[in-house]
């Protein structure tokens, strides 16, 4: 028995590998509750012939590995070595770790969307679901590396997306994305510049008490929810408030169409400093009131089974 993974933390970690195919070493300690041994604990699974270091620094299944996951039966994709799919797999892969233990998101990949498996990597361009609380967005990935063509078939892709309203777009490179090529007429698109702190912001999407924030705002003013699509809050006066924890071009659109047919008229945007600059370039006449959202924020831990 000692030749056995140690326990469900190195089991979970091969069903993962199995499953994602690859994992990034900087991506291991998402899977252990303590940092203080899990490079031992890993190099003991390689020196078991569970896991196989590459030379990129990614762990695979090896040979005794792969007798595991299928013994097991876990869901279990043969490797893929295509050099020109890696990238993807491995982007995959670090998102379906980085939440792997969050309680508030899910990752669900684009291999595992029973809906799209008519469709191949070479003709969908999402990566997969990030459900947020329950709520589902159809999710891409763009980066300097990707060429305008790739940004022409995402756009492309979303056009014709029918199942899905929310979108998710994780960008190191906003300046590539005009807002007006991503107007769909869907509920949200939100661009959100992909970093570790924006990752962890994701898991509050829907955690934020806007009602508190728009209150303490607007004391002066008998508020309410709007029924209008244009703004959220409204004194129904001479109030149109919208709130922002990322960048939606949706909602900027209705906006500006908002704006255009009542020249009279103007919106107020409450958000935080991080996206003002780029909501100033769409809309720069509005009314900002730039927040510290973490502190109306009930945040939920990460957690270990």
């Amino acid at each position: 028995m000692s030749n056995f993974p140690n326990g469900k933390e190195e089991i979970d970690l091969l069903k993962f590998i199995s499953k994602y195919q690859y994992l990034d070493t900087k991506d291991t300690p998402y899977f252990f509750s303590t940092q203080k041994y899990y490079k031992k604990r890993i190099s003991n699974l390689v020196a078991k012939k569970y896991l196989k270091r590459t030379n990129s620094h990614q762990l695979i299944l090896d040979k005794i590995g792969v007798e595991f996951a299928e013994l097991f039966k876990f869901e279990y994709n043969k490797l893929n070595r295509n050099q020109k799919y890696l990238p993807r797999l491995l982007y995959i892969s670090h998102l379906a770790a980085f939440y792997y233990h969050c309680a508030t998101v899910k990752f669900i990949p684009s291999f595992s969307m029973k809906e799209k498996q008519e469709f191949t990597t070479t003709s969908r361009k999402f990566i997969g679901i990030l459900e947020i609380n329950g709520m589902e967005y159809l999710t891409y990935h763009i980066t300097e590396e990707h060429d305008d063509k790739y940004i022409r078939l995402i756009i492309y892709d979303i056009q014709k997306e029918k199942r899905y309203k929310n979108i998710i777009i994780l960008t190191n490179d906003e300046n590539r994305i005009k807002t007006k090529d991503l107007t769909f007429g869907m509920n949200q698109v939100l661009i959100i510049h992909d970093t570790e702190e924006n990752r962890k912001k994701i898991k509050y999407l829907h955690s934020i008490d806007w009602y508190n924030v728009v209150r303490e705002q607007y004391k002066r003013f008998n508020i309410y929810l709007s029924d209008y699509n244009f703004c959220e809050y409204t004194d129904y006066k001479s109030k149109y408030i919208n709130t922002f924890y990322f960048f939606d071009t949706e909602k900027v659109n209705r906006i500006k169409y908002f704006l255009k047919e009542n020249k009279d008229k103007n919106a107020d945007i409450i958000c935080s400093s991080r996206i003002k600059e780029g909501l100033i370039k769409e809309l720069p006449y509005c009314n900002y009131t730039i927040v510290d959202l973490e502190k109306y924020i009930d945040k939920e831990p990460f957690y270990y089974d």
